[in-house]
């Protein structure tokens, strides 16, 4: 009988083996998404969005979906290993999204509108603020940016990445907490090279004595004294560069509400005041966490790849796929 026991055991070997590992180690998948998934326990690749242009709401496919967000949020003209990273950035952000309500808009998981949510633009609506010669070449440029990056998403310890993305910046990017009040490990300050190669990067906004002190009084104790320039003092910054906190007639302000008050590109400014005059000049254009897209598209001209970029941008990221 000992002699027939041994062969047996020998077949049966890689059979128990493996279960009994699934014994020890708990099975782990590569995502842990905590957003809804399909009735066949798959990730669903169908959104729900709001149109804010029409108020219509709709189920979209997700991958025709991104089409129009990229569309609507970064130029066609850009480098196509630009486009790639910002398909896979809008992905895992709408992604991280997918999981809980939005009380703004509670019958869609997202709206396009670029101040909420996302911007998104139809296909005809995509191809009316290009020219003629660039309308197919453009669409069909953006389709195969996601086409080339189909499913692919972001993740940081196996959770989705809260992959924000922005226009451009002073040379740095900022620390996640140093514009809001929630720090992530992913959203950390790095250098972003090529800024200055953009036309736009800096930019300046001038008020007469009278302008400034009416967007600044309501929030001040009392109004500002328009017979001499208003007292400022030389401004706390953040790791990015942008103003953390400066005093300006005596009360001290962070450079996100001032970027608010006045209408600013960033938060990243100096600050001068004349007898006449107050003017604030601008380094970068958006909140300034994330991918800068010009940075982006500076790296994928020097021959980095989409997930080089990515991975510049975006501490300790790992790349997933649905």
């Amino acid at each position: 009988m000992k002699k027939l026991c041994m062969p047996v055991f020998y077949i049966l070997l890689p059979l128990i083996i493996p279960m009994m590992v699934g014994l020890t180690f708990p099975r782990t998948t590569s995502s842990r998404i905590s957003f809804p998934f399909s009735n066949k326990g798959e990730i669903s690749d169908t959104i729900t969005t709001l149109n804010v242009k029409t108020s219509a709401t709709e189920k979209i496919p997700m991958e025709t979906y991104l089409v129009g967000v990229l569309a609507a949020e970064m130029p066609a003209s850009y480098e196509e290993e630009a486009l790639k990273a910002q398909a896979v950035a809008a992905r895992s952000y709408i992604i991280s999204k997918m999981g809980g309500g939005n009380p703004d808009h509670p019958e869609a998981q997202v709206c396009t509108d670029p101040n909420h949510c996302k911007g998104w633009l139809s296909e005809e609506d995509a191809k009316s603020k290009w020219k003629t010669a660039d309308k197919n070449k453009y669409w069909k440029k953006l389709t195969n940016a996601v086409k080339a990056t189909n499913g692919e998403y972001m993740t940081y310890n196996a959770e989705v990445v809260e992959a924000f993305f922005f226009a451009s910046s002073g040379g740095k990017t900022e620390n996640s907490e140093d514009v809001w009040s929630s720090s992530r490990p992913y959203l950390r300050s790095v250098e972003s090279y090529g800024e200055a190669l953009s036309k736009n990067n800096v930019s300046t906004v001038t008020f007469t004595r009278s302008q400034f002190a009416e967007k600044l009084n309501p929030h001040l104790s009392q109004p500002l004294d328009l017979s001499k320039p208003p007292s400022i003092s030389e401004p706390q910054r953040t790791e990015g560069g942008s103003v953390s906190t400066i005093n300006i007639a005596g009360k001290t302000f962070k450079g996100t509400e001032l970027r608010s008050i006045f209408g600013l590109k960033s938060a990243n400014f100096t600050v001068s005041a004349t007898d006449a005059t107050v003017t604030f000049t601008v380094k970068g254009y958006g909140h300034g966490v994330g991918m800068s897209q010009t940075g982006a598209n500076y790296m994928a001209k020097e021959g980095h790849t989409y997930k080089e970029i990515l991975s510049h941008y975006y501490t300790d990221i790992e790349f997933s796929k649905l």
